[in-house]
C-alpha cells in the first residue's frame, strides 16, 4: 500500500482499510479518548460486536481528522434525514464498513459514494434470501450455481448492493431488486431501475476480495472511473 497523504485528488478514493485483529488495547484506550458522547453511549448499547464499533469509530476519527486538519476528538460529525453520515462545510465525502475481522474507511471527493464489506457466513439460508431481496435474472444466475461458487455469487452481489444503496443514502430499503449486477474479469455492469432516478453510465463500482472469505464493494457517482488507493490505517506513523 502507499504511502498516505492528507490531501486528496477529485480523481482519487481513498480506501483505509483496518485489520480488527490487530487492534491492540493501546488502541482501544486511544478511541475511549476521542470517541464522542453519542458515540460512547452508543457504544453501551451493543451485545455483541462492542469492540468493532469502537475500533471502526476510531478509524473513521483518525483518518478523516487527517484531511481536515483537525483533532480527531474535534470532528464533526453529522447525519442526513435519511441517516447518512457526513461532514459539514467540508467537499469530503465517506462511507465506513465493518465485518468479520476487517474494517474499511472510503474517503473521496465523490457525494454519492459508499464501501461495504462482507464475510461469508455459509450458515445463511442465501437461496431464501436472494428470492426476497435479488433481481429475478440475480436469483436464476445464483441458483445454476452449487456450493461456495453460489455463496461466493451471493456475497459478490450483496456487497455491489449494500456499496451502492449506501452511496445514495437511502438504505437497502429503497429494494435490492431495483438494481442487478454482471460481472467479467474487467468490468462490472448494473442495470438501475428507473424508479430509483439514477443513469447506469454515471456509476462506477469496483469489487475486491480481503480474503477467499471476505468481499469488499465500492460505489460512486461519477461519469468516469477515479482512481482507488489503498491504504492501511496501521502501518502509517501518524496512527500509533
Amino acid at each position: 500500500m502507499p504511502d498516505a497523504s492528507a490531501s486528496l485528488a477529485e480523481q482519487e478514493i481513498h480506501l483505509w482499510l483496518l485489520d480488527l485483529d490487530q487492534f491492540t488495547d493501546a488502541h482501544q484506550r486511544e478511541a475511549a479518548k476521542i470517541m464522542s458522547a453519542s458515540e460512547h453511549a452508543r457504544a453501551q448499547k451493543f451485545m455483541r460486536g462492542k469492540e468493532s464499533y469502537i475500533a471502526s469509530r476510531w478509524l473513521q476519527r483518525k483518518v478523516l481528522a487527517r484531511y481536515l486538519d483537525v483533532a480527531p476528538q474535534e470532528l464533526e460529525l453529522l447525519r442526513s434525514d435519511k441517516g447518512k453520515p457526513y461532514l459539514p462545510h467540508s467537499d469530503i465525502h465517506f462511507s465506513l464498513s465493518h465485518s468479520g475481522h476487517w474494517a474499511v474507511l472510503a474517503v473521496g471527493k465523490a457525494e454519492l459514494l459508499g464501501v461495504d464489506l462482507e464475510s461469508i457466513r455459509s450458515a445463511r439460508n442465501l437461496s431464501g434470501i436472494a428470492q426476497h431481496y435479488y433481481h429475478p435474472n440475480e436469483q436464476a444466475q445464483m441458483q445454476s450455481l452449487q456450493g461456495s461458487a453460489q455463496a461466493d455469487y451471493f456475497y459478490r452481489l450483496w456487497t455491489l448492493k449494500e456499496a451502492f444503496f449506501k452511496a445514495l443514502g437511502t438504505g437497502i430499503s429503497a429494494g435490492l431488486e431495483k438494481v442487478a449486477f454482471e460481472w467479467d474479469a474487467d468490468t462490472i455492469s448494473a442495470t438501475i431501475d428507473d424508479q430509483l432516478g439514477c443513469l447506469r453510465d454515471q456509476w462506477q463500482f469496483h469489487q475486491w476480495a480481503l480474503s477467499p472469505q471476505d468481499y469488499c464493494a465500492l460505489a460512486y457517482h461519477s461519469a468516469q472511473p477515479l482512481a482507488a488507493e489503498w491504504f492501511d490505517a496501521l502501518a502509517l506513523p501518524a496512527f500509533p
